[in-house]
């Protein structure tokens, strides 16, 4: 979970209420206390919810849960004077941009900017290869804006230098440089370029001094680049709307060129018999309303109305769960179960246990990994796609283990490797409970997995069978099924397969399926 750091003082200004009230408000916003500093503190907020990454996210939900503010927050859109001409860069084709009007800045604040901007970049934009983001104080910009290619030869003042210094330069003698210069091409990077010349930022890289914001900024421009539109487009509004937080004007201008801004709001049908019905409380019409403008959210003519940065909301049961949020989760009733059993550990459960143990007593060293995971990966199986997948990461649900395994083991750059996991996959519909393991070392062959595999069988005491089968991701003639009171295969991995993950060094994996 992503760990932000506010400042007491902020959060209260922000809120409008006591520090002491605001701790009893965050149960209502799945926020938890990680640590208190004193005049600062921690808190381990939820994936979900990335405009909860700063402090002004935070205080607009918490504004609505004490009532201090309810339903939909204020914006004004109209067209900016600012104007942007952006060539076509293939390597992050999109690009929007607006300003906010009317700020009001001071240390902390632009601490809280500077968090949400590396915060987004860590987790929604994938250590900025999806989106990149930059915020320029506009007073001293001069339009027309010019998204375009620069030389690594041309010069511009870093973020943190008091001199110019070549771009070429930049990537060496710089943390941002070493680290995401390789994302563009370094010899003609893109860039924001004013009409005066001078060089905004190298993009997705660092920024320049020219136009850096301060306490003295006023009106902030937000430049969003990225490889995919709805991002960009969903990023922009997190953004918008943390900054109207600190602005009285609550004004937003969306800068002509590029792919202009789209500020649109999203409707859901809800029915509040149906949300009371899940959630086991007696829910009218008015009561749904009055929750939802709670949760910072509107209502009209049986719909409930979601603003752009709630980009968590897909369904009637996301609606559902801020309600259960509004109404307190420890106020919810509590039913005794139908059916009173005792319990005890399901077969498969000890099975595992079992398996674990036994893997482990063989020098194998166990890993986890998510059962979402991305499509790229597989050549095994066909996954199961998510319909409504938050993120490129997390689009599929995983059909084998094997292919996780062998990424992980291309991450370790070792020359041996013993590596198992346990965990679900979903193969022909059905969720099934895997058992794989990829040894990696020179020399191996098809003959070490199967001299695992038979030990595990009978020291769990299972009939195993093993007959020849061919598999497509394979070396030909070096694979064998499983078959018996488990099933399986083991299989030397084809080359191919191996430099895909830039795994050089021979793998045999094997996996087991337990049977429920």
């Amino acid at each position: 979970m992503p760990i932000i750091e506010v400042v007491k003082s902020d959060l209260e200004r922000l809120v409008g209420l006591r520090f002491e009230e605001i701790t009893r408000l965050l149960e209502h916003v799945k926020c938890e206390v990680e640590e208190d500093a004193g005049d600062s503190i921690k808190l381990e907020v939820t994936h979900d919810r990335p405009d909860h990454f700063s402090a002004e996210g935070l205080a607009r939900t918490l504004k609505g849960v004490a009532e201090v503010e309810v339903g939909l927050p204020p914006i004004e859109i109209t067209t900016s004077s600012v104007e942007l001409k952006a060539d076509h860069i293939e390597e992050r084709p999109y690009i929007s941009m607006a300003v906010v009007r009317g700020v009001r800045l001071d240390e902390d604040a632009i601490k809280q900017i500077i968090q949400l901007q590396e915060k987004l970049h860590e987790t929604y934009g994938r250590g900025r290869r999806r989106f990149a983001i930059g915020f320029y104080d506009v007073s001293r910009i001069r339009p027309p804006i010019y998204y375009r290619r620069v030389s690594q030869d041309d010069e511009y003042t870093p973020l943190g230098f008091d001199r110019p210094v070549k771009i070429a330069d930049m990537y060496k003698v710089t943390e941002q440089g070493q680290k995401y210069s390789s994302l563009i091409d370094r010899e003609r990077p893109p860039a924001l370029v004013d009409s005066s010349g001078q060089i905004m930022v190298v993009i997705p890289v660092l920024g320049s001094e020219c136009c850096k914001i301060t306490t003295k900024t006023r009106d902030i421009l937000i430049d969003v680049t990225g490889t995919d539109l709805r991002s960009v487009n969903n990023v922009m509004s997190i953004l918008i709307y943390a900054l109207l937080e600190r602005s009285g004007e609550k004004k937003v201008e969306v800068v002509k060129g590029g792919n202009p801004y789209v500020h649109s709001y999203t409707r859901v049908g809800v029915d509040p018999a149906r949300v009371g019905e899940l959630l086991g409380v007696d829910l009218d019409l008015q009561r749904l309303k009055r929750l939802a403008e709670k949760a910072r959210l509107g209502y009209e003519n049986g719909e409930v109305v979601v603003p752009p940065y709630r980009i968590n909301v897909l369904s009637w049961v996301d609606v559902a769960e801020d309600i259960a949020l509004m109404i307190g989760y420890n106020a919810l009733p509590r039913e005794t179960a139908k059916v009173l059993t005792g319990g005890r550990r399901h077969a498969v459960e000890v099975a595992t246990q079992q398996i674990r143990i036994a893997l482990l007593s063989m020098g194998f060293a166990e890993v986890n990994n998510y059962v979402l995971t991305d499509s790229t990966a597989y050549d095994l199986c066909t996954p199961a796609a998510v319909a409504n997948p938050i993120s490129e990461l997390y689009e599929v649900v995983r059909c084998s283990i094997v292919p996780q395994l062998i990424a992980t083991a291309a991450t370790l750059k070792r020359r041996e490797i013993k590596i198992f996991e346990v965990g679900e996959v979903v193969r022909g519909g059905k969720t099934l409970r895997s058992v794989a393991s990829v040894i990696s070392r020179d020399g191996a062959t098809l003959t070490d997995g199967l001299s695992v595999v038979k030990a595990l069988c009978k020291r769990l005491g299972l009939r195993c069978q093993m007959t020849h089968t061919s598999l497509n991701w394979a070396l030909p003639n070096r694979a064998a099924a499983v078959e018996g009171d488990v099933s399986g295969y083991i299989a030397e991995v084809h080359p191919d397969i191996l430099a895909k993950h830039n795994l050089l060094v021979p793998t045999v994996a094997f996996e087991l399926f337990l049977k429920v």
